[in-house]
């Protein structure tokens, strides 16, 4: 507080009395003999006084005779820092005055708007933009690969998993750019593999049906499995022909064997199939001879097999 120094006598205004500084234009209030104290004159009278405002009164409130209130006002500029608008008051001239005055400092990439150089107006609006960059790891899967592979071994239509795919992992280092505390862009810089990915492999089934059980089961599965032809539908064909009993011969000894050849059949075709001067009664002969007939244009020389084919 201040006492007021001696000036000429005005007439009993209330209000902004001079203008010719706009930024800090000067006010004078006259104060109630009932108070004594400037905050309850100023109360009463409904005017605000600001800290950073100069204050002159005279005579002092504490006299209780009433006084007269003169003030000059500190400039109200408004500022936005990163969104957030506050009011500072000052009696500074410039904008970088006024930052450094209220301690708020530019870092990095911060921006102000206008230019630190600009003198402070009452219309000043000053903003600032808040811009930072910063490097954030984060971890991240890598999906594994599907291998996929064929085999006979697994029936024709079905699949399996040999090998369970798992995922992997890995260590990715961004650089995040943050404009007012709002992300603006996410670059990339590197990249850590920490946990390598394990390939699922999946076998694809082109193999025929296999007999699970049956006379010659391990040898029909054999022939089944070199001529891709369902060994359920071979093993149904034998048992038709001849019940499983390689030494099985017709009433008329005119066919013989598992799958009853002829004599003249049966050394034409045992040679085609790899087992020339086989005897017709040797079973795993017959049911190797017969994989390859029927797979090479001779089931119709079996009747029944019309019925086992789809088995």
């Amino acid at each position: 507080m201040h006492s007021l120094t001696t000036r000429s006598i005005e007439p009993l205004v209330s209000g902004v009395v001079d203008t010719a500084d706009p930024s800090h234009p000067r006010e004078v209030y006259f104060g109630g003999a009932q108070y004594f104290a400037l905050k309850d004159m100023a109360d009463n009278l409904n005017i605000d006084i600001y800290p950073e405002d100069k204050v002159q009164t005279f005579p002092d409130p504490n006299l209780g005779i009433g006084s007269r209130i003169e003030i000059q006002r500190a400039l109200a500029v408004e500022v936005t820092d990163a969104k957030i608008t506050k009011t500072y008051r000052t009696w500074q001239k410039t904008i970088e005055e006024l930052l450094k005055e209220n301690k708020i400092d530019l870092l990095g990439q911060d921006t102000v708007e206008p230019s630190l150089s600009t003198w402070l107006r009452p219309d000043t609006k000053v903003k600032i933009t808040r811009v930072a960059e910063v490097e954030v790891t984060e971890k991240e899967p890598i999906d594994y690969n599907i291998v996929k592979r064929t085999s006979v071994d697994v029936e024709k239509g079905q699949t399996e998993i040999e090998t369970k795919g798992v995922r992997g992992e890995k260590d990715v280092l961004y650089v995040i750019k943050r404009v007012d505390g709002v992300e603006v862009s996410k670059t990339k810089k590197s990249e850590n593999v920490t946990k390598k990915p394990v390939s699922e492999v999946v076998i694809i089934g082109i193999g025929p049906k296999y007999a699970k059980s049956g006379p010659y089961k391990d040898t029909v599965n054999a022939a089944a499995r070199e001529y891709l032809i369902n060994g359920t539908a071979l093993q149904c064909l034998m048992i038709r022909e001849s019940g499983g009993s390689a030494d099985a011969g017709y009433p008329d000894g005119q066919y013989k064997g598992l799958f009853q050849y002829s004599d003249g059949f049966w050394s034409d075709i045992s040679a085609k199939a790899g087992y020339s001067g086989a005897s017709i009664y040797n079973g795993e002969a017959q049911i190797y001879t017969t994989a390859y007939a029927l797979t090479h244009g001779y089931g119709g020389r079996w009747p029944p097999w019309g019925g086992c084919a789809n088995k």
